[in-house]
């Protein structure tokens, strides 16, 4: 399964550029004239609607053969950063979703339906929010251009079966055909290799020019493209293992002077060092990278902290990580409480505090500040899982149970909610809430058919409760309605 992953997402990666952040206005439409609008056409080829359940599909494969972190603040960071750029852009015409993978590798890719890959590789490269942001335009734009979907329309050219046959090997993948999947998607990429290096620049050009004017207009520095840009190219310029962003796009000095010449195109504006980002780079090195310790350590004193209090609050936060990972809870809580006597709210803060309540074995105080914010943040998956965790240490099964219900409302994708669901009802010798809980976990990874059986289990565990059995019933149908559907997806 390894090198299918790897041959599907080389054909779906849209490479990222990186940038810094800030506000901006057009002072010379010059630069943006020179290139043709390409706008989105492919509709004859994949309608939207399609394109997003295809995206569907491969999010699926990749929850179960992907490293992708689940974490609360990470995730609703990434996404925050993300939807704030989407807010702005043109031609949305899918949802977005922003998800990170732990791999060390310099990478980014969207595909199908706004699915949006960064590896924390890329994240920890990045010096500031707007290098960030400058990946997550580049990407957000493959989307709204739909890069893909014309590309499939010029491969159909040539060989209109092409990705008709990738898109059902897929599905074969998906459904559980196994090896026939693969070696289905593994001929099906057998394609025009000039025909893919011809389009993607093009598709490059494009993202690269509307990307910084999507940067600009969310109010993040357009110059941070090209600086990203130099900053890998220099770091990797005498490299041996060149990152997969820049095999699949090159870095050219070609292409950094045009970033930097389109940036010149908006007024520069001086923005300020974003914590969040910040505490998201130090978590990450922390808690998703294999690094020893020590050189952990090392690279957190390296910080420029004499000059920048922000840079100090991320170093000391990722101090107490590590000593929490250390198990020296008492000194990590010390740090913890100094960092929340300035910004009491902050979610990292709360999150760290709540581990640090457990691993003392004291959860009731973990309780006694997640109730609180928990009312005035109910849309918080940070809040929401740190909160029902200790109700669940608590053994307050039933309110543990109705803040992640209501938590997946809202979120009914939350893997982490799912999976903690399931806990508490298992805790709660709840067998069937249990299984209905982990048949929607599952069937997330696009395995009906094993959560089609939890719902059969617990359906035949009711006894005397028809509204529950009706329910079950009518999930059961619709399983086996998206399990035929995903079995038959084609263009």
């Amino acid at each position: 399964m390894k090198r299918l992953n790897k041959s599907l997402i080389s054909l779906l990666i849209g490479a990222a550029i990186a940038s810094q952040a800030s506000v901006a206005a057009p002072i010379n439409n010059n630069i943006s004239n020179k290139l043709p609008e390409l706008g989105t056409a492919a509709a004859s080829t994949l309608s939207i609607e399609k394109e997003i359940r295809v995206g569907n599909a491969y999010m699926m494969m990749m929850r179960g053969k992907l490293p992708i972190v689940h974490d609360p603040l990470i995730d609703e960071y990434i996404n925050d950063i993300g939807l704030k750029l989407v807010s702005q852009a043109n031609d949305v015409k899918t949802p977005f979703n922003f998800f990170m993978v732990q791999n060390n590798a310099i990478n980014a890719f969207a595909f199908f339906g706004g699915n949006v890959g960064i590896h924390t590789g890329l994240l920890l490269l990045a010096d500031n929010e707007s290098e960030l942001a400058s990946v997550l335009s580049h990407e957000i734009t493959h989307v709204t251009q739909r890069h893909l979907a014309r590309s499939i329309e010029e491969r159909a050219k040539n060989s209109p079966a092409t990705m008709a046959a990738l898109l059902g090997s897929l599905a074969l993948v998906m459904a559980g055909a196994g090896d026939a999947g693969i070696a289905g998607v593994q001929a099906s990429l057998a394609m025009s290799q000039q025909l893919s290096i011809n389009y993607t620049r093009s598709n490059e050009r494009e993202a690269d020019r509307i990307g910084i004017e999507l940067m600009a207009r969310s109010n993040f520095n357009p110059n941070s493209a090209s600086s990203f840009f130099s900053k890998m190219a220099q770091q990797y310029r005498y490299s041996s293992k060149i990152p997969p962003m820049l095999r699949s796009h090159p870095v050219t000095e070609q292409r950094i002077s045009e970033t930097r010449v389109r940036a010149q195109g908006y007024n520069p504006v001086r923005v300020a060092q974003s914590l969040s980002f910040h505490l998201a780079k130090a978590r990450i090195l922390v808690r998703f990278t294999a690094k020893d310790e020590t050189i952990i350590e090392d690279e957190l004193n390296r910080m420029d902290t004499k000059t920048s209090p922000t840079l100090l609050a991320a170093q000391q936060y990722g101090k107490a990580l590590l000593l929490l990972k250390q198990n020296k809870v008492e000194q990590s809580l010390a740090i913890i409480k100094k960092l929340r006597a300035s910004d009491n709210a902050n979610l990292f803060y709360i999150d760290t505090l709540s581990d640090i309540y457990l691993a003392l074995g004291q959860p009731q105080k973990a309780a006694e500040v997640l109730a609180f914010y928990n009312d005035i943040m109910p849309n918080s998956q940070v809040i929401a899982l740190n909160y029902a965790t200790v109700l669940k240490s608590l053994e307050k099964f039933d309110k543990a149970a109705e803040v992640i219900d209501d938590l997946l409302l809202t979120n009914p994708q939350n893997v982490m909610a799912w999976g903690l669901l399931q806990q508490i009802h298992q805790k709660a010798n709840q067998p069937i809430k249990r299984s209905i809980a982990r048949a929607e976990q599952i069937s997330l990874y696009g395995n009906y058919e094993k959560a089609l059986k939890e719902l059969y289990k617990a359906h035949n565990l009711i006894v005397d409760e028809p509204i529950t059995q009706a329910r079950i019933e009518a999930r059961i149908k619709q399983f086996r309605q998206m399990r035929d559907e995903l079995k038959s997806l084609k263009i």
